[in-house]
């Protein structure tokens, strides 16, 4: 399977994730006290935003966190239609195995 350099090496917790020491304490507190507030990550391209947002949605929802997690591009997916179908259904649903579940707006 070709997995693309930057996903194949990415970081996968919050722990592996370099250069952002007082971005990644804030986070691990989040984890520590299973609390996730609302979150919007600013910076240029390339700094780890998604890879943190990643990081700290499988440190907090664990196995399931695919499951419970909804990312969309928000670029790609802009449209009202997105809005009603997608993350509309997403959220209809329960959580599974978890108190929560995320939504992530990339881009």
């Amino acid at each position: 399977m070709n997995v693309p350099w930057v996903e194949k090496y990415r970081p996968q917790t919050l722990d592996d994730v370099v250069g952002q020491e007082q971005i990644v304490g804030r986070l691990k507190r989040y984890v520590e006290e299973n609390s996730m507030p609302n979150i919007m990550f600013t910076g240029s391209a390339g700094v780890g935003k998604t890879t943190c947002a990643l990081a700290l949605a499988k440190a907090l929802l664990g196995e399931y966190w695919q499951q419970n997690f909804l990312e969309l591009n928000a670029s790609d997916a802009r449209g009202i239609d997105t809005v009603r179908n997608e993350i509309k259904s997403f959220c209809k649903l329960k959580a599974v195995g978890a108190p929560f579940r995320i939504i992530f707006l990339d881009e």
